[in-house]
């Protein structure tokens, strides 16, 4: 063994000296590890031994113990059919001769033998003619038991082991005639208890070779663990004390010492091992430098993507806030003329014009609540797109919510002169907690498209249950037609969104692809599944689940709740009370359609252009309701609404203010509700909607109407 000292050698007998102690030398560590693997060789062996053994022994004692049984069993069935089979060609001339003295005599004979337990002879039909006993059998005795039948049936003899009795019986032919037969039943607690006795001895001499060779193995597994705690020992010592050696030297390299070089003189691995270390010390400063370098290179790596990433994840926010904006502000430019449009329709087709007239304005009204609903899906689809659309779980009627989506098809049926019916199993329930305006949108399309596509026959909508379970169901609705079905190319496609059966320029449905796709995801949020069943030119059957919550029984009211939760207005189509309402709206064609519809219903109305103009007004006269535009110059409506607020603050009256919006994106009624105001309609405006939620939160006392400024 060889040491290159270096110059600061001081410093390594320093480190050398101060090196703790070990508390278990390698030297023992070796010594357990060999005898804990020679142990466990020896175990392992000697319990597979044992096992080999033990499996050995039982399988040898069972086939032996089988064995015995089965031969004891032959000799004594031999027996005992060699014994039937003289009796019976005994009894043949006695039987033939009706000697029945003969027949006592031979039964009596048999019944003295060994292991006899009873005798018989019979006749074919059963009758018992002697038994052996010293009473003759009493006339016409019969044998009936099961095991009798099958003596009387067999041609030859039959052995029958039944509890502990062998019976053996025997047909007794003289030529072709069957005179009848004999049946002896034998014991076979001899035989038994002879098998037990043999089969004991058997276990005696199988239990002492077992512990024979348990002593052998005992002695070889001792003699093993001797001789593995010697070569542990010395194997240890020849192992241990060069990797002592190399821990040490390694220690030290560990601490910064690469000016030290050890070497040992061997061939083997450890020789392998030590000029390693050597070439490991050598290159540590370098790797040590390079690594350092790598280092700071991958933290400015870092530095830099964090940057961009940030950067990057600063566009994509921006980019979401820009489409939330753009939706926001779509809707509100394409709804405030749409509520013109449609308000000034609804308006003009209230004066009774002449029919052409009517005609032209109810095209124009279908045709604005065709583009509305375009704008809502469009809408509906970028809410589901961000994850922003949350189902509402509120008490509904199933079968009412399907009639009144029904209803709405009615009138445009009749004019195609379809059928259109439904109906609901009635093992479902009426109650159920969810939202209804999305299961009855996912319904209005459907039908919608079932009508749009159907020229003839009839449109059926079906709701079954498939599965339930506790307080939930598991709802199946079809929606059957008879019209132009889908090819199965298109069938795989038709959910996804701009999608369309027919996209040629030619095509004659109108559609903007996004119904199918809008409830697909709307299913998915009612946990179900959607799918379609076509034959192009046969029709079309469309399929949906929907996972809903039973309802519980709702709370029984009494008078006064009942009186207090009553809307407060009046009847669409009677007569109101006619109320101060305050208009506040920047929009002159929105002034002028919701002012005409609120002084067809009797109110009176002032009209501020924004909402400082509003604040002045309400300061000056009180209003029984407030409609308040949000998006106005000067002052916006939520603005407009606190200031108002403050204003009440003095008298502690609570004037009602409805937001009249373009704006219809998830969230916003919300938001005006946080903000002070009460209700929320989002424009275009219908009549009966507006007169609806008038009704809903103005008082029974009218204040006297104002003038319209």
């Amino acid at each position: 063994m060889i040491y290159i000292r270096p110059e600061n050698w001081y410093q390594s007998d320093m480190v050398e000296k101060s090196t703790p102690p070990m508390k278990y030398s390698l030297q023992h560590r070796y010594i357990a590890t060999v005898l804990a693997l020679v142990l466990g060789a020896v175990l392992a062996l000697g319990g597979v031994f044992f096992i080999t053994l033990r499996s050995a022994t039982r399988s040898i004692t069972h086939l032996s113990i089988d064995t015995i049984r089965e031969v004891m069993f032959d000799q004594f069935r031999h027996r005992g059919t060699v014994m039937v089979n003289l009796l019976a060609d005994n009894l043949a001339t006695p039987l033939s001769l009706n000697d029945l003295t003969a027949i006592h005599h031979l039964g009596v004979s048999a019944l003295e033998q060994k292991d006899v337990q009873y005798f018989y002879v019979f006749t074919p039909q059963g009758e018992i003619l002697d038994d052996g006993q010293a009473d003759a059998p009493t006339p016409g005795k019969r044998l009936t038991d099961q095991v009798s039948e099958q003596a009387m049936a067999t041609n030859t003899p039959l052995v029958q082991i039944r509890a502990e009795v062998m019976d053996v019986s025997m047909p007794i032919f003289v030529g072709d005639t069957h005179l009848g037969g004999v049946r002896i039943g034998f014991s076979l607690k001899t035989v038994n208890r002879e098998m037990e006795e043999r089969i004991s001895a058997f276990h005696e001499l199988g239990q002492k070779k077992h512990d024979e060779a348990l002593t052998m193995l005992t002695l070889l597994s001792t003699c093993f663990i001797a001789i593995g705690i010697i070569l542990a020992y010395f194997l240890a010592k020849t192992m241990s004390n060069p990797v002592l050696e190399l821990a040490h030297y390694a220690q030290r390299i560990g601490q910064g010492d690469f000016g030290f070089r050890f070497s040992l003189n061997r061939k083997d691995e450890l020789g392998l091992l030590s000029r390693t270390m050597n070439e490991m010390a050598l290159q540590i400063n370098e790797k040590n430098k390079a690594l350092l370098d790598a280092h700071t290179l991958l933290e400015k790596r870092v530095q830099d993507r964090t940057r961009e990433l940030l950067l990057a994840k600063d566009k994509a926010e921006a980019a979401n806030r820009a489409k939330s904006n753009f939706l926001a502000n779509m809707s509100h430019e394409i709804r405030t003329p749409m509520n013109g449009v449609i308000g000034m329709t609804q308006l003009a087709l209230l004066t009774s014009p002449p029919p052409e007239q009517r005609e032209y304005l109810e095209l124009i009204e279908k045709s604005s609540y065709r583009l509305l609903h375009v704008v809502n899906d469009i809408l509906d689809f970028s809410k589901i797109e961000a994850d922003k659309l949350e189902l509402v779980a509120e008490r509904f009627d199933l079968r009412d919510t399907i009639a009144t989506t029904i209803r709405e098809f009615s009138f445009k049926a009749k004019e195609k002169d379809l059928a259109l019916d439904w109906s609901v199993a009635d093992e479902i329930p009426d109650a159920f907690m969810g939202d209804a305006g999305r299961l009855s949108q996912i319904l209005i399309n459907l039908i919608g498209n079932a009508l749009k596509f159907t020229k003839a026959g009839r449109i059926s909508v079906r709701v079954e249950k498939e599965y339930a379970e506790l307080d939930e169901i598991i709802a199946h609705f079809s929606i059957t037609d008879s019209g132009i079905g889908i090819s199965p190319e298109y069938q795989a496609s038709i959910f996804e969104a701009f999608s369309q059966a027919d996209e040629s320029h030619s095509r004659p449905y109108e559609g903007t692809g996004l119904g199918l796709a809008i409830c697909a995801k709307l299913v998915a949020l009612m946990s179900g599944q959607i799918w379609v069943e076509s034959t192009e030119g046969q029709g079309s059957v469309f399929h949906f689940t929907a996972l809903l919550k039973k309802a519980t029984e709702p709370p029984v009211l009494n008078e006064s709740d009942t009186h207090d939760r009553l809307p407060t207005g009046t009847p669409q189509g009677q007569p109101g009370p006619q109320l101060a309402i305050l208009l506040v709206e920047d929009n002159l064609v929105n002034q002028k359609v919701a002012g005409k519809m609120l002084e067809r219903s009797g109110h009176g109305v002032t009209i501020a252009n924004n909402g400082q103009e509003a604040v002045d007004v309400f300061a000056r006269q009180p209003f029984d309701l407030v409609l308040m535009d949000i998006q106005m110059p000067v002052m916006d409506g939520f603005e407009a609404t606190q200031a108002i607020r403050d204003l009440e603050k003095a008298s502690g009256k609570h004037t009602p203010i409805i937001a009249l919006t373009a704006h219809a994106i998830s969230g916003y009624r919300e938001k005006c509700l946080e903000l002070g105001l009460d209700d929320y309609l989002s424009k275009p405006i219908k009549i009966a909607d507006l007169n609806a939620k008038i009704a809903e939160y103005l008082p029974q006392k009218p204040n006297t109407p104002a003038k319209t400024a």
